[in-house]
């Protein structure tokens, strides 16, 4: 599987509740460290609390960096704050168009409509604008908050597999989930939001 560039520059889209644009190292920096700073947000991630806010402006800057990946900050309309990054990138996996995708969002943010409404303007972006065929994305089997908000959205279980998770020090179940071209565009065609 080959990763493809991202298309430059990462568009901005704007909805009810949140706006998603390109990270601003510098003017982001504040907002992303203090979101980061939640321990529990980063159990099941790859991720660690940063320690400074210029850790946070390096971290922006390396995501800004990367050719085949765009990131997005949820910035919460009503105050103006980063609550949030999401990120996609394109594979070719024999000639299937695959996007891959992962968020963070700060706890108290969670439940309150921002991914949906993330999810809502990407969507498209992802079937259309990327012209992918499937989107996928993970969860730890445990992660069990992560399992039932990826559902919600109508991804379906595509496979389990045992991988090592360094921050927990053991083999654990990675469950994979995907929406088709064809699932979005059938609960469009049906009326509902793009995220089923």
């Amino acid at each position: 599987m080959a990763r493809l560039a991202m298309p430059r520059p990462v568009p901005t889209f704007k909805g009810k509740l949140i706006t998603l644009r390109p990270p601003d190292p510098v003017a982001d920096a504040h907002d992303y460290f203090e979101m980061n700073q939640d321990a529990d947000m980063h159990t099941w991630t790859g991720d660690r609390v940063l320690e400074s806010e210029a850790e946070a402006r390096a971290e922006l800057e390396r995501f800004v960096s990367m050719e085949d990946v765009s990131t997005w900050m949820i910035v919460d309309n009503p105050s103006g704050r980063v609550v949030g990054r999401f990120f996609l990138c394109l594979e070719d996996r024999d000639g299937t168009r695959v996007v891959g995708e992962g968020n963070r969002i700060a706890r108290p943010y969670r439940r309150k409509g921002h991914n949906r409404e993330t999810r809502m303007l990407l969507f498209p972006y992802v079937f259309q604008g990327l012209e992918a065929d499937m989107i996928e994305t993970g969860a730890w089997s445990g992660n069990t908050n992560s399992i039932k908000s990826i559902e919600s959205y109508g991804f379906k279980l595509d496979r389990e597999e045992r991988q090592w998770n360094d921050k927990h020090g053991q083999d654990m179940t990675m469950r994979y989930y995907t929406m088709t071209r064809e699932q979005w565009e059938a609960a469009a065609k049906r009326g509902r939001d793009a995220t089923l």
